[in-house]
């Protein structure tokens, strides 16, 4: 094998590994964010809406967390590397359900907590995933 195929081949695998670990991240973070949600009759959790590109703009009529957590995972298969992935909840209590305490099954919040897991859960997907 050639010097510039082993390049290759490695610059092959590492992408792969990238894009694996980048998807993972994503898949985990916003399942964490979305089970984290709480739940009353669901909606707040079947609102969260993973998107690339741009953000969702409106609300839609779904609840529970495995439609949403199904959707995210569809969106975030779809993609490769090079990209911006949205979770967006356009429910006009979502901002109250994360500052404000408003719940007192997620008085945190749902997206701070889990940014703050951020590193932790780049670090094992990289791990997982060197090449």
């Amino acid at each position: 094998m050639s010097f510039s195929a082993d390049v290759s081949g490695f610059v092959e695998r590492a992408a792969r590994g990238l894009n694996k670990t980048v998807s993972e991240v994503e898949s985990q973070v916003m399942a964490l964010v979305i089970l984290r949600s709480p739940v009353d009759t669901g909606r707040f959790r079947g609102n969260w809406q993973a998107t690339h590109g741009a953000p969702a703009t409106s609300e839609i009529d779904r609840n529970g967390a495995q439609a949403a957590i199904s959707d995210m995972e569809s969106v975030v298969a779809a993609l490769k590397g090079g990209r911006v992935t949205f979770l967006t909840n356009n429910l006009p209590y979502a901002s109250r359900l994360e500052f404000d305490g408003w719940s007192s099954q997620a008085p945190e919040g749902m997206v701070r907590k889990t940014v703050a897991q951020f590193g932790q859960i780049v670090d094992a997907a990289a791990r997982k995933n060197q090449t």
